[in-house]
């Protein structure tokens, strides 16, 4: 069945791909490809099918599907929906530059004269500004421009992505030669956006509303854990019924003054254990800092999820090296927990700047107490450190888990770390599929 589904993407995009060439090969007075004018045109309404197709493709990699975060991962996922982001202006910028060429050379007008005559047909401007909206959004979506802008403008700023959707819908709805001049065509593309948009409506506002329902999710209390973190214990009815597993992580998004408007995703720190979720905050930004001020026990709580794939399913065999980078401990912490619940042996490489950063550091000591656990803490700023110094790499892995290449890896921490961390254990030979990480963010 996964294989089935995987092949959807490659098998849609061959169809469309396939009905265009037919309709170019076909189409009156003749056969697009024959000369350069029809090959403006052809390659002109290609660019426009891809444009259009790139924006429901982006609206199903963020629509927090379950039948598709499984098959790739949410790192993919994310990935993906970066690149194609990168690529959809270029699409966008296409299309009306060939098809004005195409006429220019038809009518024999200068290209800015014939580009206003095209300005002129149905549902032309409003699809210019569609186009110029979801470049906004990919420019902001930069990581040059990205990392000055707070989260929520950020954020924000995908709203620009469904306006110039509907703006440009109409316009290929009734301009578009390739499904005007062929039903079937026309139908898969009625049926390409109702099924993106049915499930970015079930998957971003439907089904957290459902769980809500059903669970009346509440900030049960609020427990310091260091300095700049705390956790949030969350709790409702039938929580046992709530598929959320270690290593998973939620997009929360709390009921009360101050907070209604923005969804941050956070990591389930526990085992769930039928009762009560934990999630771990960190004072990263404004609204983290606030979370930590501001918020208080009773707020009634929306969640979207769990998400994610960072589970214990991953460890296919009866051991694991679990790598954390600061923060990064909070799935580590609960995936811990849960592999020493099914009797699996893991040892965990927690790196941080000093010993007021550690987080769980008592809960650790006690996982080790209770066997099948063992924790080294990896310091790299404070020179009175009795313990593990420096950074976490391929001689360190090699000194504190001789055994790693019977392990399976699970890594969470700042990217930087990340990276690095996995290609030492790929210097090491450890196999691609035996390192697991994913992208804790939307």
């Amino acid at each position: 069945m996964k294989k089935i589904l995987m092949s959807l993407f490659p098998l849609g995009l061959l169809a469309v791909i396939g009905f265009w060439a037919l309709d170019c090969a076909g189409a009156p007075p003749g056969n697009m490809f024959r000369d350069a004018s029809g090959l403006l045109l052809a390659f002109g309404r290609l660019a426009g099918i891809l444009a259009a197709a790139g924006i429901l493709a982006q609206l199903l990699l963020v629509s927090r599907a379950k039948w598709l975060e499984p098959l790739f991962g949410l790192d993919r996922l994310t990935k993906a929906h970066h690149v194609m982001g990168l690529a959809i202006p270029l699409a966008l910028v296409s299309h009306p530059v060939l098809i004005t060429l195409h006429h220019a050379r038809q009518a024999d007008l200068p290209f800015l004269a014939q580009y206003k005559a095209v300005l002129g047909w149905e549902d032309a401007p409003a699809a210019l500004a569609g186009a110029f909206l979801v470049i906004i959004a990919v420019i902001m979506s930069l990581p040059a421009v990205r990392r000055r802008l707070n989260y929520e403008i950020w954020h924000t700023s995908h709203l620009f992505l469904y306006a110039g959707l509907g703006l440009a819908v109409g316009h290929q709805l009734e301009l578009g030669g390739d499904i005007n001049g062929n039903p079937y065509f026309a139908w898969t593309w009625y049926a390409l956006y109702l099924f993106a948009l049915a499930n970015l409506a079930w998957g971003r506002v439907l089904n957290p509303l459902r769980l809500y329902r059903r669970h009346r999710f509440v900030v049960n209390k609020i427990l310091p854990e260091t300095t700049e973190v705390e956790s949030i214990w969350i709790t409702g009815r039938e929580m046992a019924s709530l598929p959320a597993q270690a290593g998973q992580f939620a997009l929360l998004r709390f009921w009360a003054p101050g907070f209604k408007a923005q969804a941050h995703p956070f990591s389930i720190s526990k085992a769930p254990d039928g009762r009560r979720l934990r999630f771990t905050i960190k004072k990263l930004g404004d609204f983290t800092t606030r979370v930590h001020h501001s918020l208080r026990p009773g707020a009634p709580v929306l969640i979207d999820g769990p998400h994610g794939v960072f589970t214990e399913k991953k460890c296919l065999g009866d051991k694991a090296l679990l790598i954390a980078g600061g923060i990064g401990i909070t799935p580590i912490r609960s995936l811990a927990e849960r592999l020493q619940a099914a009797g699996k042996h893991s040892v965990l490489l927690y790196s941080n700047c000093a010993q007021k950063d550690i987080v769980f550091r008592q809960e650790l000591a006690e996982l080790e107490r209770n066997g099948g656990f063992s924790a080294h803490h990896v310091l790299s700023a404070e020179p009175d450190w009795q313990g593990e110094k420096g950074y976490v790499d391929a001689g360190l892995i090699k000194r504190l888990v001789p055994d790693f290449a019977e392990r399976d890896a699970f890594l969470c921490g700042p990217p930087p770390m990340t990276s690095s961390v996995k290609a030492a254990l790929l210097g090491l030979g450890v196999a691609e599929s035996r390192i697991h990480f994913e992208i804790f963010a939307l």
